[in-house]
């Protein structure tokens, strides 16, 4: 997982989301929360990731089109705790591939 993702790479994901139709009004907000410093407690460090994998192996995710990433939306995961969660959502980039 790519936890700091450059301006670049953010501005791809932005474009892949604008293309599949993402709501105007959340799109800055989602894009933000693809960098670590904008995640919840939960997932705030490496190590705080690694001791709560187990938790975020059970996320239900949402491929974003053409891109090695997904989306995690609240709506979609009601049964996640707050520091596992952020509003409107987490973006999660790998460098490696979606299985």
């Amino acid at each position: 997982m790519i936890s700091t993702p450059d301006e670049y790479l953010q501005n791809n994901i932005k474009q892949a989301l604008i293309e599949s139709g993402c709501p105007a009004h959340i799109l800055d907000d989602l894009v933000k929360n693809c960098h670590e410093r904008n995640w919840p407690s939960g997932l705030s460090s490496l190590e705080t990731r690694q001791h709560n994998r187990r938790h975020y192996d059970r996320y239900n995710c949402k491929r974003i089109p053409g891109k090695q990433a997904v989306i995690v939306l609240p709506c979609d995961n009601i049964m996640v705790s707050d520091d596992m969660m952020s509003e409107p959502g987490l973006i999660m980039i790998f460098a490696h591939g979606i299985e």
